[in-house]
Formats: C-alpha cells, sequence, structure tokens
C-alpha cells in the first residue's frame, strides 16, 4: 500500500536524522500524528502537507512523490525545500521602550515560510512580530523580523547590525526586550539606536561594556546568574508592511 510505504521511508528518514515522528510533524506545521495516522489512512495525504514535510526534513518531495505515484513528479515547484523552509512566528518585539519580553503559548505560534538562506541554514531561527514606531523606517509596526541568537552562531554582535536585546528588570525580575541597531564604541560601551520618524524616539539606549567573552552570552551578570542585559539575537531577514511613500 502505498501509504504504509510512505510511512516506512518517512521513519527511515527520521531515524537517519534523529528525530522523532511527533517533533517532525509539529515542526513541519501539521497536526502531531500526522505521520502517525499516515499507517491507517486510506486516502493519500494533500500535496501541500507533503511538501511541508519535504521542507522541514530539507529533502526533495519527489522522495514522497515516487512512493505515492511514480507517474507525478513535482520538477522546479516555487515552494521546493532549495527555497523555503517552515520557522514559526513565536511572539511579539517591541521597537520601542523595554517591553516586558513575553513568547506566546506553543499552540499559538504561527507557521511561517522562509526563504532559505544558505548563510544560515545551520542554525535554528524563529520569527518575531514588530510592535511599536522606534524602528519604523526599517521595520514598520506589524513588520516580521526573522532572527538567530547570538549563542547560536557563536559570535558578538557586530556595528550596525539590528538586534533584539534582553535585560531584567531589577524590580520585578521579569525580562524585557525592545528591537534596536547596535552601535559598539572603542571604549566597548554600546548603544542602542532606533531608526524612527517619530521624534519621540531620537535618542540611543546606552548599555554597559561589552565583555570579551561575551558571544550572546550577556553582560554585567554574574557567572551564577543569569545576565542583567543580554544581546540575544540577530535579525537576519524581515517582511515589511507596505507603507505610503511621501512625495
Amino acid at each position: 500500500m502505498p501509504n504504509i510505504d510512505l510511512f516506512n521511508q518517512i521513519n527511515t528518514i527520521l531515524k537517519n536524522k534523529g528525530i522523532s515522528a511527533s517533533r517532525a510533524s509539529v515542526q513541519a506545521g501539521l497536526g502531531i500524528d500526522f505521520i502517525r495516522d499516515l499507517k491507517r489512512r486510506q486516502s493519500r495525504p494533500k500535496l501541500e502537507n507533503l511538501q511541508k514535510l519535504a521542507n522541514y526534513l530539507d529533502i526533495d518531495i519527489n522522495i514522497f512523490l515516487k512512493i505515492l505515484d511514480e507517474n507525478i513528479v513535482m520538477r522546479d515547484t516555487p515552494t521546493s525545500n532549495s527555497f523555503f523552509s517552515t520557522i514559526y512566528i513565536i511572539g511579539q518585539i517591541q521597537a520601542g521602550q523595554w517591553t516586558q519580553a513575553t513568547e506566546w503559548p506553543k499552540e499559538d505560534w504561527i507557521p511561517f515560510p522562509f526563504p532559505m538562506d544558505t548563510q544560515y541554514k545551520d542554525f535554528p531561527t524563529f520569527a518575531l512580530k514588530v510592535k511599536g514606531d522606534s524602528m519604523n523606517l526599517l521595520y514598520p509596526e506589524g513588520s516580521i523580523v526573522i532572527a538567530i541568537n547570538f549563542c547560536d552562531l557563536g559570535r558578538n554582535p557586530e556595528n550596525g547590525e539590528c538586534v533584539v536585546t534582553i535585560r531584567r528588570d531589577p524590580l520585578t525580575d521579569c525580562y524585557e526586550a525592545t528591537l534596536k541597531v547596535v552601535q559598539i564604541r572603542d571604549d566597548g560601551s554600546v548603544l542602542l539606536w532606533p531608526r524612527s520618524d517619530n521624534p519621540d524616539f531620537t535618542k540611543p539606549i546606552q548599555l554597559p561594556k561589552i565583555t570579551t567573552r561575551y558571544q550572546g552570552n550577556g553582560m554585567d551578570g554574574d557567572s551564577s546568574s543569569a545576565p542583567d542585559i543580554l544581546i540575544q539575537s540577530l535579525v537576519i531577514w524581515s517582511f515589511n508592511v507596505a507603507s505610503k511613500v511621501t512625495l
């Protein structure tokens, strides 16, 4: 039966990659039992669902299609895994003042097709929705930014990069976040600059000096506790809301 053969092929791929069926199903943006249910499903799975799974597993969808029907082969499809992967919008990021950092419950994460960037294809990525207007010259409110944590990149932030910065509020012990452009001065101190046409957002936020062993692990915190300030993530892509141009 084609579905059983497909199930066996997927399980072989998962075993080689060290991924569970439930994890692959969820990360591909499908139901948690999508792969497991292939064994008992009589109808063929939808092509769009197979494409999502192929994208997540970073394989050619033709591997699946040839099992279901050797005469059905997709060639040069615009949604091929060579061009897109699926990531998730996991929360909002404030582009204005420090605001409590919140990550949405996992069931509220939104799957998002993301053009594959070969420079960063081996790093975990995530997406955030931009709120506020302190960065609206780069990212108008409602834009989506794609980011990678500096701890995964294994390096420090660099001048001119757009970054997600986290700080711990000493009064509430909660974490707050903001989206800004980073400047690292000669003395090691850090400025986080807005990019906005709003006159309320013209001055930078000044941070303590970056430590020589920083690499995304924080500033101003001792080794036994979480850092007080953390330049956490690098923005690598954005999908912007179209806005009116002033003539």
